[in-house]
């Protein structure tokens, strides 16, 4: 029954951030331009209003434990469960993919995540998940297995000057058994993780 509910708290506020984020920025056809060209009303960029703003509580599901956390690509910003904070590097693409520095995630949902500097390995537990990731390497630890990051061969962790360690947020949020959604019109990444 708790897995039940914690499915169903996910995808609620799954769906209505689907329905407010997603939806809200309208794509339009441009007239005359061929079949694969597409112009967005104004610029999808500088988004009129609070972009994080959603109407309701979706943070607040009666007996839920779900942590709603967005990011830009780009901004320092990032909202959790609709408080503001700033992060000392912004999420960014790279072979596809986004990435970002985890540190203050891993923390806001009471996890650890340690840096050793010797082996170039991050550590992350949260609850009973452990993660073991490689500067470089396109595979990491999840619980004593090996797992390939990606499909892609060339994802892999990084160091982003001044010292940013990169990690790629969509296997590390569903290892750690979140939901990721990724908008391309407002190109931010919205994890959705239901804490046991």
């Amino acid at each position: 029954m708790r897995k039940f509910n914690r499915i169903v708290a996910t995808v609620l506020a799954m769906l209505m951030l689907a329905l407010t984020v997603v939806i809200a920025p309208a794509v339009v056809r441009a007239k005359g331009a061929p079949h694969d060209v597409c112009t967005v009303p104004g610029d999808v960029y500088t988004v009129p209003g609070d972009v994080y703003t959603v109407p309701g509580n979706v943070y607040g599901v009666p007996g839920s434990k779900t942590i709603v956390i967005i990011m830009i690509i780009g901004s320092n910003t990032i909202k959790i469960n609709g408080l503001k904070g700033k992060k000392d590097a912004g999420p960014q693409i790279k072979w596809g993919r986004t990435f970002v520095p985890l540190a203050s995630i891993i923390e806001a949902l009471g996890g650890t995540i340690e840096w050793n500097a010797k082996t170039h390995t991050v550590t992350i537990v949260l609850g009973t998940q452990a993660l073991v990731l490689h500067i470089g390497n396109a595979y990491a630890v999840a619980n004593g297995k090996r797992f390939r990051i990606d499909s892609n061969p060339d994802v892999a962790p990084y160091i982003q000057a001044p010292g940013h360690t990169m990690l790629p947020v969509r296997f590390i949020a569903e290892k750690l058994g979140a939901s990721v959604m990724w908008n391309s019109a407002l190109h931010s990444v919205t994890l959705a993780f239901v804490k046991p």
